[in-house]
């Protein structure tokens, strides 16, 4: 158990050392905009979600290439992982949201390591929430 807090306090460590504050609240607020995504879409339809991804990166300047890709991609790891058809829109979700962390992180300066322990720290930290709940 102290190395699953050990990496929960890294990745503390990490933000309060890389990021002021405006940048934790961008953090924030992506967290935010993707619960809104889940609680909007409860059991989305493959479609559907790939309407939200698409339109996410074309707002953001990505190419149809770079959308493609992301997409074929996102769909592939989660056959990877053993994700069920039923299942893979939420995965896809979820990887959106994950790549919007890792990409701000990423544009702050962090390091491919450190962000592996902030999002390490990030699962720990939602999965003792979810297990108070």
């Amino acid at each position: 158990m102290t190395q699953k807090s050990d990496v929960k306090d890294q990745a503390k460590d990490i933000l309060d050392e890389t990021l002021d504050r405006e940048a934790v609240i961008v953090l924030a607020r992506i967290s935010e905009e993707m619960q809104l995504l889940f609680l909007a879409h409860p059991e989305p339809a493959i479609d559907k979600v790939k309407e939200i991804v698409t339109g996410f990166f074309l707002e953001n300047g990505k190419s149809e290439q770079f959308i493609d890709d992301w997409i074929k991609t996102s769909e592939e790891y989660s056959q990877t992982r053993g994700v069920g058809e039923q299942d893979q829109p939420k995965a896809m979700l979820s990887d959106l949201g994950v790549f919007r962390f890792m990409y701000f992180l990423k544009e702050k300066g962090l390091t491919d390591e450190q962000i592996t322990i902030v999002l390490t720290g990030a699962v720990q930290q939602a999965v003792s929430d979810q297990q108070a709940e």
